[in-house]
């Protein structure tokens, strides 16, 4: 492996955000922390609470300015009242949802928070995202409009018309929703599915619905999917969408593993990583985890283990770690681009060009978004 150089300020916010056994076999190009860059860095990973945690922890750390310590303590301190805001708002929700005979879980950020940080408020999020069975969109929406949220003007442009959003459910995977008064919470997102059919990630509501566990959350018990699938939406989420571009996925894939990889059925996720074409990503994650902490999560019956990630694998990750990423209004080229170098088999990248090109069949949905963005480009 070819050494790895990286800035003073990564190298702090991944032990900041990971921790280990062991450091990472990074060499520094220099040795003075740059403040602001760190600063600006810590609030592109999402990591800010984590950061503090870390400076506070006792162990010894670099001397941090006085007015980037109280910026961090002010951030944590609103962090952590909203996390307890939308951890109660999750489960009222998901409790009108029942109710209304949905088929419902809540999924990523407040549940991850809540299940895997030694304190819910060390992770940073934003929204509440449920994952919700196909045939009970409508009825979710009617729901959760009750509850004052409501699409966007742009989803609504679609859903005003029965078969632009028949193909919009039959092309996207999840539905932002907006408060219709002011509201705590600012964006809600109903989801059907893992991610965009045309990348292939076809786990369904009823693989991921089955043998589901009971949690406490906020004085209330709910069921969510258990272990193994929280790990594989992880990966398809982190992984293969969002391409670990934030030391935030990681932080929360570290934990996800510490707390539980004893007990998780590894056959069952890798064999189901395997049917869904995207085994070789989750084996570079977990061999990712190991060369930034020097944890080993797997059992010797796991298939083709390797604890060194590719270098391709690697240096990508590296490379947006150390120099964030542009925002784009679409991230579709860069998501197509990413699965074709990193999922597992001709066979899985041919169906994913193939369910592109049915995409691109819509022509009436993308005529009509392609309208509407002509009709609104600021």
């Amino acid at each position: 492996m070819p050494d790895m150089i990286i800035s003073p300020e990564l190298a702090l916010l991944i032990e900041a955000a990971l921790g280990g056994k062991s450091k990472p076999p990074f060499h520094l190009y220099q040795s003075k922390i740059v403040w602001p860059k760190l600063a600006r860095m810590a609030n592109w990973h999402q990591v800010r609470p984590l950061l503090l945690d870390h400076l506070q922890s006792g162990a010894e750390q670099p001397d941090i300015p006085a007015k980037h310590l109280a910026d961090l303590k002010a951030f944590a301190m609103g962090q952590a009242i909203t996390n307890m805001a939308f951890l109660g708002i999750s489960v009222r929700l998901y409790q009108e949802l029942n109710t209304a005979h949905v088929k419902a879980f809540l999924m990523k950020g407040a549940l991850w928070a809540w299940l895997l940080y030694e304190k819910p408020n060390q992770r940073e999020f934003g929204d509440i995202d449920f994952f919700i069975k196909e045939e009970d969109v409508s009825e979710s929406l009617a729901t959760l409009q009750k509850s004052g949220f409501a699409p966007d003007p742009y989803r609504r442009y679609l859903f005003g018309n029965d078969a632009l959003k028949q193909a919009y459910l039959a092309t996207d995977y999840q539905l932002p929703l907006e408060p219709i008064e002011e509201h705590t919470l600012q964006s809600l997102e109903v989801q059907w599915r893992p991610s965009y059919p045309r990348y292939c990630y076809d786990l369904t509501w009823e693989e991921l619905s089955k043998d589901m566990i009971q949690v406490q959350m906020a004085g209330s018990t709910i069921p969510i999917p258990r272990m193994e699938n929280q790990l594989l939406l992880m990966v398809i989420h982190h992984g293969g969408i969002e391409q670990w571009d934030k030391l935030k996925y990681m932080a929360d894939f570290v934990r996800l593993l510490r707390k539980h990889a004893n007990g998780l059925d590894w056959a069952y996720i890798q064999d189901t990583a395997k049917k869904k074409g995207f085994n070789r990503l989750l084996r570079e994650s977990l061999a990712m985890v190991h060369m930034l902490t020097g944890e080993t999560f797997l059992s010797p019956q796991f298939e083709g283990v390797s604890y060194i990630p590719s270098e391709d694998f690697q240096r990508e990750i590296l490379k947006h770690w150390e120099n964030e990423r542009p925002v784009l209004k679409s991230k579709s080229w860069r998501i197509f681009v990413y699965n074709m170098r990193h999922r597992d088999n001709l066979s899985i990248k041919i169906s994913i060009i193939a369910a592109h090109l049915r995409y691109l069949t819509y022509w009436k949905l993308l005529w009509h978004k392609a309208f509407w963005y002509k009709k609104h480009r600021s």
